[in-house]
């Protein structure tokens, strides 16, 4: 799996509209690692404050896409310690190939990472030949 670089990034923002943005707010690239085993890729994103009901992963083009944003919303009552941004949209695009099996991929989001599977086709994993 190799990492699709956008024309359109520079030190992890992008300033190019996506579906789930306000168009004046930066787009984050967020931090992950993937590892591979002979049946599956497994892809671990970071995604600090996300709710699950905010987070989109499609695949499009063997490019695995996903779109999330944090709204933290603070009571009117308390004050920020410090600056933040309680509003964060964040996009990671991914060349997986066409040896995932698009159909077979599974998520979670616990504890802010997203864990994906994506799964390979089965002509593509390795396979002993029996020797007759």
């Amino acid at each position: 799996m190799s990492e699709n670089i956008e024309s359109c990034c520079h030190n992890n923002e992008c300033k190019g509209a996506t579906a789930i943005e306000a168009p004046s707010l930066p787009v984050y690239r967020p931090l992950y690692s993937s590892r591979y085993d002979q049946d599956a890729w497994q892809v671990a994103v970071t995604l600090p404050g996300v709710k699950k009901e905010n987070v989109s992963v499609t695949v499009e083009n063997d490019i695995l896409e996903v779109l999330a944003t944090r709204n933290l919303a603070t009571p009117e009552e308390w004050m920020p310690l410090g600056s933040y941004f309680p509003e964060r949209t964040y996009r990671l695009r991914l060349d997986v190939g066409p040896e995932v099996d698009e159909k077979q991929i599974s998520g979670a989001l616990e504890d802010g990472i997203l864990n994906l599977r994506l799964p390979l086709r089965d002509e593509v994993k390795p396979r002993t030949i029996e020797i007759k």
